[in-house]
């Protein structure tokens, strides 16, 4: 036995001796980028933020971290994430200073100041600046190279108007009926929709999409709490064999409260079904068979005949008592950064783009909203539709 224990010892004495020191001893970090290099900046008006390095350990002399910006980064980060940022303007920000201290006995840096100005900003148009670590003064601290750099995302907040779905109010996409249909049968998709519940007073309050194909609703009906987020269902499979199509379901961990926006989605790549809300992942699943979605019809044409609808189901009923503010279907599978960067708004001529439903602008003449892209598949409404002006977003 102790023979045995010795070997054992001895392989974990190799194993450590493996490791490099760098990565497991003492060193300094931009703060905040130890879990995600990412760091968000709302800009709103004129804003600040402070950026800081800290140190694993507190520092036994005065230690002076030289920053600098870093263009040449953006692009690998772009390539990596999925992105597709620019640089901020020059006349968009301004930094004081580069140079930060941590003192004797402490952790974290002084602070440099970055102001953002939201006028210079263009709408839709996703900034990243990347600020990094150039150099270290002083004490034995080595620098940490995962979080060497800051990647700083400006997000320019704006004043948007939602649609108010309220006394039965709800929205049809009736061109998206039919044999022609562009979301018939779709080999990649992703369905998102950005809300703000104002009451939970049905039992059921569907979102978007297709009643027992694709729909994203509040409750079920079934003991589930009407403050429930639920994909039910996601049904994939052969267009031409609707019996054959394999079901999904995902439901939020979480509970909602009226009065707060929130953004979901689904992604579907033709192998994995993945669905998030504010930005984090509910479910991964990989598909059993593969196959696609469609989104023209309700009960694959077994039933009422509906068609894509926001705020309603299973005939004119089940409606959402909330405010509407984007709603999109894509025939690409987005990535989890374009789904965080597109919150507000995505460019009407973005590639994969089928429909895009924004409530902040005029309605047609019937009232109906006009479909962004220029495809033609308008939101046709129904019911009572009021406007509500000065929303907040990404809030």
């Amino acid at each position: 036995m102790k023979k045995y224990t010795l070997l054992f010892v001895l392989l974990l004495c190799c194993l450590a001796g493996c490791k490099k020191g760098p990565e497991f001893g003492d060193a300094i970090y931009m703060t905040g980028t130890l879990n995600s290099p990412t760091v968000r900046f709302l800009v709103d008006g004129q804003s600040s933020m402070g950026l800081t390095v800290s140190s694993t350990t507190k520092a036994d002399a005065d230690v002076k971290v030289t920053m600098k910006k870093a263009p040449e980064l953006l692009a690998a980060f772009n390539a990596s994430t999925g992105r597709n940022c620019q640089l901020p303007p020059d006349d968009s920000y301004t930094i004081n200073g580069l140079d930060a201290v941590i003192k004797t006995g402490q952790s974290q840096s002084s602070q440099i100041k970055l102001d953002a100005y939201s006028t210079q900003l263009k709408e839709g148009v996703s900034y990243c600046l990347p600020i990094t670590i150039s150099s270290v003064e002083g004490g034995d601290l080595k620098v940490l190279e995962t979080s060497r750099t800051a990647y700083v995302l400006f997000t320019k907040v704006v004043t948007i108007q939602a649609a108010y779905l309220a006394n039965q109010g709800c929205f049809d996409i009736p061109s998206f009926g039919g044999e022609n249909s562009p979301v018939k049968a779709l080999g990649q998709m992703t369905l998102e929709m950005k809300v703000l519940p104002v009451s939970f007073r049905n039992s059921i309050s569907s979102l978007c999409g297709c009643e027992e194909n694709f729909l994203f609703r509040f409750g079920d009906g079934a003991g589930n709490p009407s403050n429930k987020l639920q994909l039910s269902k996601g049904s994939i499979g052969s267009a031409s064999h609707p019996d054959k199509k394999d079901h999904y379901e995902a439901w939020a961990s979480r509970l909602f409260d009226t009065g707060h926006w929130l953004h979901f989605a689904a992604v579907y790549d033709g192998r994995y079904l993945r669905v998030y809300v504010d930005g984090v992942q509910i479910q991964f699943v990989e598909t059993k068979n593969g196959g696609t979605i469609n989104l023209s019809m309700a009960y694959d044409g077994h039933s009422w005949g509906d068609t894509f609808s926001i705020g309603r189901s299973a005939g004119h009923s089940r409606f959402f008592d909330g405010y509407v503010s984007e709603c999109r279907v894509w025939n690409v599978a987005r990535t989890p950064a374009q789904l965080e960067d597109g919150v507000c708004y995505v460019d009407p001529t973005s590639k994969g783009l089928v429909a895009y439903w924004r409530f902040d602008g005029e309605s047609q003449a019937d009232g109906s909203i006009l479909d962004m892209t220029g495809h033609g598949y308008n939101a046709v409404p129904y019911g009572t539709v009021r406007y509500v002006q000065n929303q907040k977003c990404p809030f």
